[in-house]
Order: structure tokens, then sequence, then C-alpha cells
């Protein structure tokens, strides 16, 4: 009997509702002609599509149930089956069993709190596994391959807590999924393929407290997605693939802590974005595409700690961007395109302890671009373009501890630059072409009296062979990894170890006008084992 690729189509839509063939049938279906009717290529694409979550229903129908019991005495019948039973928790652990679907030999006493069946490599479930686990309070399925959650897997764990979906190969999840969970407090559902989130999906679930959606491909959220959840403190949506969120999307998430949106594709935030989060203490923008940071951003934000922007395309802050940041302790702002840092920018920051700007190709700094700064102890300015510091830059911040101002294109610090910093640990210099003539005086004595009560307690003198100081890891902490680019036969040596009557020889040797000894990119080499260091 010959069959028109029409009447094939309807056969397999009936076949489909009914759940009756099996999905090598339904794929010869796609192959027999449905390209004819449907017409389209999208259309085409989105019927393949429906057919493999069809197939992997069809899956989780055939899988295997494993027995539930409520008796006396089924904690000692548990232990007969292959996972491991422990009474005194009531828990059952079937983590790295290597199976390939739930043991229709194992029982299940009806009391269990605690169940695992994380790292095994199930693909599917029936939605009968977990029936009539009414006191249920911890479930781990991380790290399978499971595609497909049947609708109703959840509906009898009315007293589920904790909730471990992580890497697996989860597509899609229905609205109703977590419906009947409302005491949820911690859901890990990260590194699965999910494209979107259905609206409604976390309606129920008003007690949740953390949500972690961490390596996805979520592109879209709707604006109402996270509504209701107002116990939330720990929102985890970074590495997927978001390029904007809508205005009222955390709207209400006042108890929010942490927010993490790293790694996705977002051009631009609302102003008024985090207007509800005024418990925030920790923030995650890191490796987006944002280009400006504007004001009134972040003004709700007074207990927020730390602020990631790193690795975006920023090149422009407004002087007002941080104001509203009392509290704020770290800013990252590294790998961005930062020229010249606003004026006043950071004196609305005054808790601020670690400001990293490195790899910016910031040019200049003006003695007050760190004003009110004095809590300052972490200031990173590596990978820059730096070549003339103002000698008061480093006045508003004495209690700095680490400075890093290393590959840049510095030949001089001005003299007293350093001399606020009473507390200096760490000062890198490496990879800058430092002229080594009576202009670095002031630069080697400072660190040569920084550096010398250190090799008192060695019993090394500064000027011993080099391979004594290369030995100690303090020696590249304090600016031990300043090589001379020149002049003449100083170009190659540390400057820590010339004495002011080799630099000011120096300086007879640039009157002569002598050409550097070093090419600047020897001196990367040359200093390149303070990096290993």
């Amino acid at each position: 009997m010959y069959f028109t690729p029409r009447i094939i189509f309807f056969l397999c839509l009936l076949s489909i509702s009914c759940c009756t063939l099996c999905p090598e049938f339904l794929s010869a279906c796609f192959d027999a002609g449905m390209k004819h009717v449907i017409g389209t290529e999208t259309n085409l694409e989105d019927v393949q599509s429906r057919i493999s979550g069809l197939e992997r229903r069809l899956r989780a129908i055939e899988q295997p149930v494993w027995q539930i019991r409520g008796r006396l005495g089924d904690w000692e019948i548990c232990a007969e089956g292959p996972c491991r039973c422990i009474p005194e928790t009531k828990s059952l652990s079937c983590w790295r069993f290597g199976l390939m679907d739930i043991p229709p030999t194992q029982l299940v006493p009806e009391d269990v709190l605690k169940l695992d069946l994380g790292s095994n490599q199930m693909t599917a479930i029936h939605r009968d596994t977990f029936l009539d686990l009414i006191h249920l309070t911890y479930l781990d399925l991380s790290n399978n391959f499971i595609e497909h959650l049947p609708l109703s897997l959840f509906f009898s764990l009315h007293s589920l807590t904790h909730l471990k979906l992580s890497k697996n190969l989860l597509r899609e999840l229905h609205q109703n999924q977590f419906l009947r969970m409302r005491h949820l407090h911690i859901v890990d559902i990260s590194f699965n393929k999910l494209r979107t989130l259905p609206e409604g999906l976390f309606l129920t679930n008003g007690a949740l407290v953390v949500l972690d959606l961490t390596s996805n491909r979520i592109s879209t959220l709707t604006s109402g997605i996270f509504l209701g959840l107002r116990n939330l403190e720990e929102l985890l949506l970074g590495k997927n693939h978001l390029t904007s969120l809508p205005l009222k999307i955390f709207d209400e998430l006042y108890n929010l802590r942490s927010l993490r949106l790293d790694e996705n594709h977002l051009q631009a935030l609302p102003s008024s974005l985090f207007q509800d989060q005024i418990n925030l203490q920790d923030l995650n923008l890191r490796d987006n595409r944002l280009t400006v940071i504007e004001s009134g951003l972040m003004m709700s934000l007074s207990k927020l700690e730390i602020l990631e922007l790193s690795t975006n395309r920023i090149a422009r802050i407004d002087p007002a961007a941080l104001q509203g940041l009392t509290s704020l302790k770290e800013l990252q702002l590294g790998q961005n395109h930062i020229k010249k840092i606003p004026q006043g920018l950071f004196q609305s920051v005054p808790s601020l302890e670690r400001l990293i700007l490195y790899a910016n190709g910031i040019e200049t700094l003006s003695n007050n671009d760190f004003q009110g700064l004095s809590n300052l102890t972490t200031l990173f300015l590596h990978a820059n373009h730096l070549r003339v510091l103002h000698p008061d830059v480093f006045m508003d911040t004495p209690n700095l501890k680490k400075l890093h101002l290393e590959s840049n294109y510095l030949s001089y610090l001005p003299a007293r630059i350093l001399d606020a910093m009473i507390d200096i640990q760490q000062l890198r210099l490496a990879r800058n072409p430092w002229h080594c003539d009576c202009g670095a005086a002031y630069l080697a004595m400072w660190l040569r009296k920084r550096y010398l009560a250190h090799l008192k307690n060695l019993h090394v003198a500064i000027e011993d062979a080099t391979t004594s100081l290369e030995g100690d890891s303090n020696f590249w902490e304090f600016g031990g990894g300043a090589v001379c680019r020149g002049p003449g036969t100083l170009g190659g040596k540390l400057l820590i170890q010339l004495s002011f009557h080799e630099l000011c020889e120096g300086q007879w040797a640039s009157m002569q006008g002598l050409v550097p000894r070093l090419p600047l990119d020897t001196i990367t080499t040359i200093a390149s084992y303070s990096v290993r260091r």
C-alpha cells in the first residue's frame, strides 16, 4: 500500500501522540517526506527538534523503576541492593556506581531523606522513580547524561530542599517542573543545554535561597522569571548567551547577596536594573561587551563589597558612576579600554581596598586620580601605556601593600613618589625600559633600602652574585625585576644592584648620546624570570 508524504506525516503525529512507536520509526517518518509537507527549512528544523524531544520522552517511559516500600525493617532489606544504604542518616547513595538506569532490584525505604544518584551514566529517568518519597529533602542527579525530566517526576517531593541537576544534557524544563516543591532552598541546574526558562518556572518556590544556572545556553529571560523569589540570596547566571536584560528582571529580589552575570554578551544595562538589590554584596559582570558605565546604575548598592567589571569594552565611566557604593572594597576594571581615569571617580568609594586597572591603555596618572583612597592596599596598573607618573600620584594611598607597575613604558620614577608607602610588601617593576643614570638613583636607593633588612636576616650582601638574589622570592617582590635598558654597558643589569657611582656614570653615557645596549623586547626576556616566580 502506498502512502503519500502527507499521510505519512499525519500517521507520525498520531503515533507520537499515542507514544506507541519506537524512536527509529519516528526518525523514519522524518526521512520519508515530512520535508515536502512542511515546506520550509525553518519549520523542518522545528519538527526535527520536536521529534528529538519526543524521543527523549519515550526513553523516559521505557526506564525501569525501583521498589519503594514503607514497612519496618526495610532499611535492612535496602542494604541487599547494589547501592549503599545508611540507616543512621536515612540516606541512599548510588554515587558513581556506573548505573545506566535506575536499578530495579534496589529497595528504597519510603522515609529516605537523602538520595544520591550523581556521577552515573543515566540518560533518562521514569516519571515514577520518586513516587511517594514525601520525606526526601536532598536529591542529587548531577553528572549524568539526562536529556529530559518527565513533568510529574518531582510531584511527590513536597519536602525537598536541595536539588542538584548540574552537568546533564537538559535542553528544556516544563513551566510546572518544580510546582509542588515549595520548600526548595537550593537548585543547581548549571552546565546543561537550556536555551530559555519558561515563564512561571519558579512561581511556587518562594523559599529558594540559591539558584545556579551557570553554563547553559540561555539567550533571553522574561521580566517575571524570578518574580516572588524574595528569599533568594545567590543567583548565578554566568557563562550563558545573554545579550540584554529586561528592566524589571531583578525586581523584588531584596535579599540578593551575590549576582553573577559574567561571561555573557551583555552590551548595556538599564539604569534602574539594580534598584531593589539593597543587600547585594557581590556583583560580577566580567567578560561581557559593556562599553559605558553610566551614573545611577549602582546608586542603590550601598552594601556592595565586590564589583567585577574586567574584560569588557568599557571606554567611558561617568564620574558619578560609583556614587552610592560606600561599602565597596574591591573594584576590578582590568582589560577594558579606559585611557584616562575620570576626575573624582574614586572619591565616593572611601572603603576601597583593591583596585584592578591592568591592561587598559592608561597613558598618564595625575596627582589626584586616587584621591580619597586612604584604605587602598592593592593597586594593579600593569600592562598599560604609562610613561610618566606624577610625583604625588600615590600620596593619597599611604596604606598600599601591593603595587604592580610591570609591563609599562616607564624609564624613570620621580623622586619621593614611593616615600608615602611605609608598609609596601610587593612592588613589581619588570618589563619597563628603565634608563639607568642619575635619574634612577632614587629608585635604586629606595629598592636597596627596602630590601636590605630582609638580606641582613639572610646574611647576604646586596652586592653578592645575582644568583644569590634570584634564589630568594622576596627579591622579585621588591622590584628585583627592574632591568636597565641602558645606557651603554648598563643595559641588561639589575637596577637594584647598581651603586650611585655606577648610575651617575650612566648619566655621563647619556650625555655622550650612547644608544641603549638592549632593545625593549630583550628586556622582556631578561625579566621573564620574575614572572615565573
